[in-house]
């Protein structure tokens, strides 16, 4: 009898610790918790809740659990944590005020200066679009480890960079802020061409550009320029205030359609709509707009690998209604979006709050067009790096402005002869290795 009690106290004393063992392992705050929670908001949310990679190790900490799950193929998802620095997404335009792409060629690779922010200590250190990279923090840089420094970068006080020339430019790292439009000016007077340059799709630059589209309107513009070889994106809302500024459309149209898994409902926005996701501090109304924008039933938007997001949403958003007419490369083919869950303070108790923005929606035009993964395709394709050295942005030397100058006959270059060739390369021996780009992500809260 008592050999019977004492299994019976034995089993229930295991039992007791195993509870108490995973009771203190789901403990607000705790990595499992977070874990769980983390599992059941994918499952009900995530795009591609039905491919979530299985896993046990629910004690990993969990940015890492986080992209264990993912789908394969899902190359966006992301996870933040509140003042951890090191799940934001850095790059070298918002902390050193320049970008750059890595080039393959015959001879090794190559590094070129495709941005300068205005008014940022590269800019006023004389670094310019254009310029050939040597060395970052003394170091040569080459394809096995660009990457590496680059990300190495972003926790020095400053970067160092030697130009081919031997010059050498240290950058104090800082939170920069682009400008939204870069340059906007008129660039053919017969007839009248509009170039307008956009770095991103953020309200801070809202009337910035309604001031350069104003002036394009008493300028009586026919033919608009808008550069988005650089966008990552930004706001659905900015991105609709473009459209309604550019565009002959009417507000209450579809500008995109969102697809997500069984759980989810569809949405559709019309311009109006996405317009009233507004940021706080900012009272625009779609109606207005119209009155105020050019009305335009054709623009040229030149794209690269680095077109992204919102940005590609405005090309196939807008293709419905207008002749988008592509010039340029690819773009880089993000035709999803996210939306952001944190953790409730019953899961992360008094440890920093943990951000999910996991894709939730395929996004299409009112044509139910989209899918474009892959990128989205110009009409006149040009790659821009067959012609070195680059030039600033906004010159009518650009090869791409240059063909959209040709093609509504505003100007005629002239023909590229044999001397024109010492500036172009070949695409066949020069190739994209990439960048330390980032894009911004498109948030549209589900249903």
């Amino acid at each position: 009898m008592w050999k019977s009690n004492r299994i019976v106290l034995i089993l229930f004393s295991v039992i007791l610790f195993s509870c108490e063992k995973e009771d203190s392992l789901k403990e607000s705050g705790s990595n499992e918790a977070i874990n769980h929670w983390t599992l059941d908001q994918m499952r009900q949310y995530y795009y591609w809740n039905t491919k979530i990679r299985t896993t046990n190790d629910y004690q990993q900490r969990p940015d890492l659990f986080f992209k264990s799950i993912l789908f394969q193929d899902d190359h966006y998802s992301m996870i933040m944590q509140t003042l951890n620095s090191d799940t934001y997404g850095n790059t070298l335009t918002n902390t050193f005020g320049f970008d750059m792409v890595q080039l393959q060629a015959a001879t090794g690779n190559i590094q070129v200066v495709t941005q300068v922010v205005p008014f940022s200590e590269a800019d006023l250190l004389g670094l310019k679009r254009g310029d050939t990279l040597s060395y970052m923090n003394n170091e040569l840089l080459d394809k096995s480890n660009m990457k590496a420094l680059i990300n190495k970068s972003f926790h020095l006080p400053a970067i160092n960079l030697k130009r081919i020339d031997g010059k050498i430019f240290i950058l104090p790292a800082s939170y920069i802020s682009q400008p939204v439009v870069y340059m906007s000016k008129i660039i053919s007077s017969s007839p009248t061409v509009g170039y307008i340059f956009l770095s991103q799709f953020d309200f801070s630059g809202a009337y910035s550009l309604l001031e350069a589209v104003q002036n394009f309107k008493s300028k009586q513009v026919k033919d608009l320029v808008v550069d988005l070889r650089y966008n990552p994106g930004g706001q659905v809302a900015f991105a609709s205030f473009c459209a309604l500024l550019f565009a002959n459309i009417r507000e209450n149209e579809i500008f995109a359609k969102y697809q997500g898994n069984k759980n989810i409902k569809k949405l559709e926005d019309s311009f109006s709509a996405a317009l009233q996701r507004q940021p706080e501090g900012y009272s625009f109304v779609a109606k207005e707009v119209l009155k105020e924008g050019l009305g335009l039933n054709r623009i040229y938007i030149l794209t690269g690998l680095n077109t992204a997001s919102a940005s590609e949403m405005l090309i196939n958003g807008l293709q419905p209604y207008i002749q988008v007419i592509q010039v340029g490369d690819k773009t880089y083919g993000k035709d999803m979006a996210s939306s952001t869950i944190s953790t409730p303070e019953e899961i992360h108790g008094s440890e920093r709050s943990w951000h999910l923005l996991p894709m939730v929606y395929k996004i299409y035009n009112k044509l139910d067009q989209g899918n474009y993964n892959a990128g989205i395709l110009p009409q006149k394709p040009i790659n821009e790096f067959d012609f070195l050295p680059l030039v600033p942005i906004g010159d009518i030397q650009d090869p791409l402005i240059e063909e959209v100058l040709h093609t509504i006959n505003a100007h005629k270059p002239q023909a590229r002869n044999a001397s024109d060739k010492k500036h172009k390369t070949n695409s066949n021996i020069h190739q994209y290795l990439g960048s330390s780009y980032e894009t911004i992500p498109i948030e549209i809260s589900p249903r």
